[in-house]
Order: C-alpha cells, then sequence, then structure tokens
C-alpha cells in the first residue's frame, strides 16, 4: 500500500472526530420557529448568528468533504460497505445543512441524531481500516489521486496520533494478537516467550505508542526463533508495518 492511501485514512480517523467535537459547540445554539403552513414541517431552523455560524461554516463543508474522500476509499478497498456508508450519510446530512424538518423544537435530539448517524459511520471506517491493515502491502498498488480531505507533510501532533491509534488501530491490534495467541496454542507453539509478550501487549496503555511499537519489533525478533512462530506472524506484517509509520 503506498503512503498516500495510509495517509488518507488516517487524516480521515483524525478528521471525523473533530467533526465529533463541533457538534455540541453549534447545537446549543440551534433554535426554532414554528411554521404557520405544518405541510413545510411543524418547526424550522432559524437562521443561525455569531459563534454558531461560524462553527457551522466549518462543520458543514468538513463534513462533506470527508464523506466524499472515505466514500471514494470504501469503493475501492470495501465496495460492500459503501452502500451503507452512503445511507448514513443520507440521514445524517439534513442535520447539518439545518434542512430537516423537527418535529419537536429539541437541539439536544437535533444533536443526538446526527452523532448516532456519524457513529454508524466511524464504525465503517475502522472496518476500512481493518481491510486495509490486513492488505497485502506491495508496491504495484495504483496511486489514488488526493481529494478533499487535507494530506499534509506536517508531523501530526502526538496527542492526534494517540486519539487515532487508540480508537482505531490499538482495538484491531489486540484483536489480531489474540488470534496469534490462540493459534500458537492450537498448533502448540512452545515458544512461552512469544506468547508472554503478546499478551503484554494487548495489556499495553494505547497512549504509549512507541511502548506498543517496540514490544511488537521485540515479538518479531522472537517469532524468528521458531519456525511455526515465524509463519503465523507473517499475518500481523501489515498492521505492524502501519503502526511502525506512525
Amino acid at each position: 500500500m503506498e503512503n498516500n492511501t495510509f495517509n488518507k485514512v488516517r487524516i480521515a480517523g483524525l478528521v471525523v472526530n473533530e467533526i465529533e467535537d463541533m457538534a455540541p459547540k453549534m447545537y446549543p445554539y440551534v433554535e426554532f420557529v414554528k411554521n404557520e403552513d405544518e405541510s413545510k414541517g411543524k418547526y424550522s431552523i432559524t437562521q443561525l448568528s455569531g459563534e454558531a455560524l461560524e462553527i457551522h461554516e466549518v462543520l458543514l463543508p468538513k463534513y462533506q468533504k470527508w464523506y466524499a474522500c472515505v466514500l471514494e476509499l470504501l469503493q475501492k478497498y470495501y465496495p460492500e460497505k459503501a452502500d451503507e456508508f452512503t445511507a448514513a450519510y443520507e440521514n445524517a446530512i439534513p442535520y447539518v445543512t439545518l434542512e430537516c424538518k423537527p418535529r419537536i423544537p429539541n437541539n439536544h435530539k437535533m444533536q443526538f441524531e446526527f452523532i448516532k448517524y456519524l457513529t454508524a459511520q466511524k464504525t465503517i471506517l475502522s472496518h476500512l481500516f481493518s481491510r486495509i491493515a490486513s492488505m497485502e502491502i506491495t508496491e504495484s498498488e495504483p496511486h489514488v489521486e488526493s481529494t478533499d480531505v487535507e494530506i499534509t507533510s506536517e508531523e501530526i501532533p502526538l496527542e492526534m496520533k494517540v486519539l487515532l491509534f487508540e480508537q482505531t488501530i490499538k482495538p484491531i491490534l489486540d484483536e489480531e494478537i489474540q488470534n496469534f495467541r490462540d493459534k500458537m496454542a492450537q498448533e502448540k507453539c512452545t515458544l512461552k516467550e512469544a506468547s508472554d509478550l503478546s499478551e503484554e501487549i494487548i495489556a499495553s496503555n494505547a497512549a504509549d505508542i512507541e511502548q506498543v511499537r517496540s514490544k511488537c519489533d521485540r515479538l518479531v525478533q522472537i517469532c524468528q526463533e521458531d519456525e511455526l512462530c515465524a509463519e503465523n506472524i507473517k499475518q500481523l506484517t501489515p498492521l505492524f508495518n502501519i503502526i511502525s509509520r506512525l
């Protein structure tokens, strides 16, 4: 996999958290007016102003661009999830454009509905990451042009890397390491040090990326001492490579 694709997924994971953080800063300011003609809906949303308007002017294009970028990746790498992702977007977008016609004047419910659909999309993004992480990394992957979610060469702040690692990568790593341990046990591998270190990786603090990376590197080294272990650890190579690039 080329860095371009990996960076897109990495940035998408960060951007969706930014979008989620904006919601509680905007929706409390949303106000409603009762429609005289209820055929247009019982209530409409009044025009935003001040801080709420500023947040909305950032949130709406950011969400639309994020959706377009992730959808492109899904269509290429996980097409069976693309329709589900689009359906969640179509349900969520009226709560971002504020063109929905609520039955009750409740901005908390609006926020809840948006976050509900956004969470569904985040779950699909995690599935996409899992799919990409399990792919064989080759130099022959077609180049994917950058789209609307910006990818820069600047170093991502540590706290954002930690957030991405905790929410997206570590759960997948833990699951794959556990699968590795189970398979080693089934095949009666006697390399106890590898089993113990695998358990340590699962128990590691996700906030300490360097420690997790170091333990993963050590596990690879240890597995070279046993033919069975060396063969099974190959399945984790794509994920280890991704962690090494954080």
